[in-house]
């Protein structure tokens, strides 16, 4: 019961706009359908709990997909113009900020200003980073609004909204074990993981992604 819950529940999610996206996307989200079966079977009716225990393999590949994205987004923005690059920069400081709250600072063996840089109240600077590519997307907050259906239909906005989803509203529910489920923190992990590949899809494909909005936006305007 609980794989089926899982399983279906997440696929669902992931399922939704796979016929909007061009081929290489399209299958790129068919392995992200894929990976969530295995690894729900693996978890749940073969019981490998070290897939999503506590500092193991779930939560050590989240920190490095992660890592992974925020690089590509900032070597995306280097490749794009003002307005393309605020948004590929906000995106890398995101991931950074995601990356840190994966891992157990704290508890590593790393110097104390580094604990409290990435643990404690130091975090807050990354945050204020974060707020100057914001600021400059929304001083184009006009754009995005005019040309919102053209980045709704593209793989950076369906990849994102997805991942909003994973992350804000179905974890949460999982992690409130809503449906009462036996795997529900299992649930909740993979929930993540896959809202950061979705993170790490839209890094790969930023670049082509925002070239084709800005050619459809020309032959609109």
């Amino acid at each position: 019961m609980d794989f089926a819950l899982i399983a279906i529940l997440l696929s669902a999610f992931l399922a939704p706009g796979l016929v909007l996206l061009d081929r290489r996307n399209s299958r790129a989200l068919l392995l992200l359908l894929a990976l969530n079966l295995v690894l729900s079977y693996l978890a749940v009716c073969r019981g490998i709990d070290m897939i999503y225990e506590e500092n193991n393999w779930l939560e050590n590949m989240q920190v490095v997909i992660l890592l992974t994205s925020c690089l590509t987004f900032a070597l995306a923005g280097s490749a794009l113009r003002s307005r393309d690059r605020a948004l590929a920069l906000f995106l890398s400081a995101l991931c950074f900020i995601f990356s840190f709250r994966e891992v157990d600072v704290d508890e590593l063996q790393v110097p104390g200003w580094l604990i409290f840089l990435l643990a404690e109240e130091g975090r807050a600077v990354f945050f204020v980073i974060a707020l100057i590519p914001l600021s400059r997307l929304l001083r184009n907050f006009r754009h995005y609004r005019e040309h919102l259906s053209l980045y709704l239909r593209a793989s950076v906005g369906i990849y994102l909204l997805k991942a909003a989803f994973l992350l804000i509203v179905l974890s949460s529910v999982f992690e409130k074990n809503i449906f009462e489920i036996s795997y529900h923190v299992f649930a909740e992990e993979l929930s993540e993981f896959l809202a950061y590949c979705l993170l790490l899809l839209t890094s790969l494909d930023l670049v082509r992604a925002l070239g084709g909005i800005a050619h459809k936006a020309s032959i609109r305007d």
